[in-house]
């Protein structure tokens, strides 16, 4: 059964929040699936306002892995990257196991000598291919690596970007920026391995499982497998479109 209303200020209640009660549903039981349905229930798409999008894999060879950052607004920057899966590989033997973007504050660093300065990481899922960051301070230089945390926080670099002025704006210019992003939800049998375009997915202990990709234009084609005991497989073939125009 569901509920919807509105919590209220509870001063006049000893301090607790009070319930203000609109409507109430029928009560609905959740059945169990039974063995011979599709392990994946349900996969939806939902968008968000985001920022913008660039290719890295349409300038990069399959063999070099390669990070981009571009920044958008003064507020706002862009990361696109392409890790060549031999690399991968390599990295993930060597213990590998979250992969991450590290934003750094690189103004007035050299890099050949002196450390940069970390402001923030971000973990990625296996199958992502871009995301965005948020600029703390504007007018500074700023720089990427794309990299796995290991065993002991080791960091196992894969790429690093060259470094990028944010600019900021004068108040007078005007402008605007759109975007979405993509969202993958859906929900299985727990214990069961879900791999989207290859990549795996993590499966929260209810079965439910989310990947969250920037909306870029042009076409998303994603295969989403679920196998259970290393033999029975289902497959959702999804694929999505966006065209950006302006005026």
């Amino acid at each position: 059964m569901a509920e919807i209303g509105y919590v209220a200020d509870g001063d006049a209640y000893g301090g607790k929040l009070r319930w203000l009660f609109i409507a109430r549903s029928a009560i609905a039981r959740v059945f169990s699936p039974v063995h011979t349905d599709s392990p994946i229930e349900d996969v939806a798409i939902a968008s968000e306002p985001a920022i913008g999008s660039v290719n890295v894999e349409e300038e990069t060879t399959e063999e070099e892995s390669k990070i981009l950052l571009t920044p958008r607004t003064p507020k706002w920057a862009y990361v696109s990257w392409h890790i060549s899966p031999t690399q991968n590989e390599t990295l993930h033997q060597q213990g590998g196991s979250q992969l991450v973007v590290r934003l750094y504050d690189v103004t007035g660093i050299d890099l050949s000598y002196q450390s940069p300065q970390l402001i923030q990481q971000y973990e990625c899922e296996e199958v992502a291919r871009d995301r965005f960051v948020a600029i703390p301070v504007s007018d500074r230089d700023y720089m990427v690596e794309i990299g796995y945390v290991a065993d002991s926080d080791r960091w196992l670099l894969i790429a690093r970007s060259p470094n990028v002025r944010v600019f900021n704006r004068s108040h007078e210019d005007f402008w605007f920026v759109a975007d979405a992003e993509l969202i993958i939800h859906g929900a299985t049998q727990p214990n069961t391995n879900v791999n989207i375009s290859g990549h795996p997915v993590k499966v929260k202990p209810d079965g439910t499982f989310h990947l969250r990709l920037p909306f870029s234009d042009g076409l998303m084609d994603y295969l989403i497998t679920v196998a259970a005991d290393g033999e029975s497989t289902k497959t959702i073939h999804k694929k999505f479109s966006q065209e950006t125009s302006e005026n």
